[in-house]
Formats: C-alpha cells, sequence, structure tokens
C-alpha cells in the first residue's frame, strides 16, 4: 500500500485547523503527524479533535519525524522552520510570506540544503502574470489592500500611530509605502506584499498601499503591473475567513490546494519508486 505523505504543521490556529479539516474529510490525502505549537493547548485541540496519532512537540522534533513541514504561524516563526527543514532534509510550505522575504539568508541555506520551498497564492490571483511580465521586464508593482477596520486592528503601524479605526466613517488610507515597510507594519495582513515582492521587483522595489474602509465586508488585494508586456490589473475580493477577519478566506484554501499538491506528488513517487 502506497503511504500517505506525513505533515507537521508549525502552527494550529486558523489555517492549521482548516488543513486538519481537509485531511480529516479526505480532501487532502496525507496525515497530520505533528504538531507544534507556542500555546501548547491549541496543538492538543487539534489533536484531539482532528488528529489522534499527532505527535505535539518541538519544531526540530517535528521535522525528524515527518516527510513535510508546513508553517502557519507567524513570520517569526519562518526562520526556525527553514532551518529545521535544511537541517533534516525535509521540504516545507510556507504560509506567513512575509517572514520568508524578510529573511532572505535563511531561505538561502534551506534551498542550498536542496529544500524545496513552497509558497501558496495566498489571497490573490495574478502572480503568474507577475513572473510571466518579469521576463520582458518591469517597471512597476503596485498593491491596494483594503480591509474593514477590525481586520487591521492591533497591526504595530496602527498602534505607533493611534490611528483611529472606530472613529471611521469612510474609507481611508492608513499606510503607504513599499512592501518591505509594510510587512514591519502590518506582519499579519499583507502576505499578498511579500508574495508580490517575491515573483516580481523586490521588496524596495514594490509599492504598497493599505486602505481601512467601513463600508467594505470584504478583504480586497488590487495589483498594478506595468512593463514592456504592456499593463496588468487584477482585483481580488476574499470574505474574511469565519475563525479570523485578520485573514481572508482564500488563503485558507490556497493552503489546502497547494498541500493536497504536495500529497498528490508525494503518491505519484511513492508508486513510481
Amino acid at each position: 500500500m502506497t503511504e500517505k505523505l506525513r505533515v507537521a504543521l508549525v502552527g494550529c490556529g486558523n489555517i492549521g485547523e482548516a488543513l486538519c479539516q481537509a485531511v480529516k474529510e479526505g480532501a487532502i490525502p496525507a496525515e497530520i503527524a505533528a504538531l507544534t505549537d507556542p500555546e501548547v493547548e491549541r496543538a492538543e485541540r487539534l489533536r484531539t479533535v482532528f488528529a489522534p496519532n499527532a505527535a505535539i512537540g518541538s519544531i526540530d522534533a517535528a521535522a525528524a519525524e515527518t516527510d513535510l513541514l508546513v508553517e502557519c504561524a507567524e513570520g517569526g516563526a519562518v526562520p526556525s522552520v527553514l532551518d529545521a527543514a535544511a537541517r533534516h532534509g525535509r521540504d516545507c510550505l510556507i504560509m506567513s510570506v512575509g517572514g520568508l522575504a524578510a529573511d532572505n539568508d535563511a531561505l538561502d541555506k534551506a534551498r542550498n540544503a536542496g529544500v524545496n520551498v513552497r509558497v501558496p497564492s495566498g489571497a490573490i490571483c495574478g502572480l503568474d502574470g507577475l513572473r510571466a511580465a518579469m521576463e520582458g521586464g518591469v517597471t512597476r508593482v503596485r498593491l491596494t489592500t483594503r480591509k474593514p477596520p477590525a481586520g487591521l486592528r492591533g497591526a504595530p503601524h496602527i498602534e505607533a500611530t493611534g490611528f483611529d479605526l472606530d472613529g471611521l466613517t469612510e474609507a481611508a488610507t492608513v499606510f503607504e509605502g513599499t512592501a518591505r515597510e509594510a510587512i514591519k507594519a502590518f506582519p499579519k495582513n499583507v502576505n499578498v506584499a511579500a508574495a508580490l515582492s517575491l515573483a516580481g521587483v523586490g521588496l524596495d522595489g514594490t509599492e504598497v498601499r493599505v486602505v481601512a474602509d467601513p463600508t467594505s465586508d470584504v478583504n480586497s488585494h488590487e495589483i498594478e503591473v506595468e512593463g514592456a508586456f504592456g499593463r496588468l490589473r487584477t482585483v481580488t475580493e476574499n470574505k474574511p475567513s469565519p475563525a479570523n477577519p485578520k485573514t481572508s478566506y482564500l488563503a485558507s484554501l490556497s493552503a489546502c490546494a497547494e498541500l493536497r499538491a504536495a500529497a498528490e506528488a508525494f503518491i505519484r513517487c511513492q508508486a513510481g519508486a
């Protein structure tokens, strides 16, 4: 019988739960074999509900016993995941793309160790078009992210500036800058900016604008690209995740799609071995 991909989840929040649910329902042909989270009770809850055979422990222990590390925690966990992946020769899927973009040394080390670092499409469409456009040369990449105020509450930039999200009666721009600056200002809100930067002109060349809109009930991302090919514009309107308004539902779905692709590739490899 062909073995299933053994998966370690680093982070047991909204996206981790969505992956566990998809695996339990059979939508993803994999096994959740390890769980790790700074809040151990969250890992214990997922094990109780979805994965009774999963081990709970450190990132390093999870990497030693599984085939694929899935980071679905936050940007600060990414270097540790990449380091463990490189040390144990495990591939990984990184959801917190902001953490990936912010630590090129850890990314290079993992790739040099032969690690396949998977990056999902996340909450947007259009990355394939941007990558194609780069072949001919791109002169501008701009992202406008628009969210209900609740989705931006608690972000470092909002806290530092004292911006009154509760007092908004119409849309207001709360940030304009580079993707590098945006990742620091909104680490839980603009993984899209990091994904665009990795696919395109880099962190310092990608322009980002963040808008708080009290009249909106969706998280929207407008991408504008200009270059030798012409002009590209995409708009993705995401419903917030039911469990976390800071996360777009499409981000969870993209994690499921990427993990399914990895699991199916693993099965094909096992069958052909």
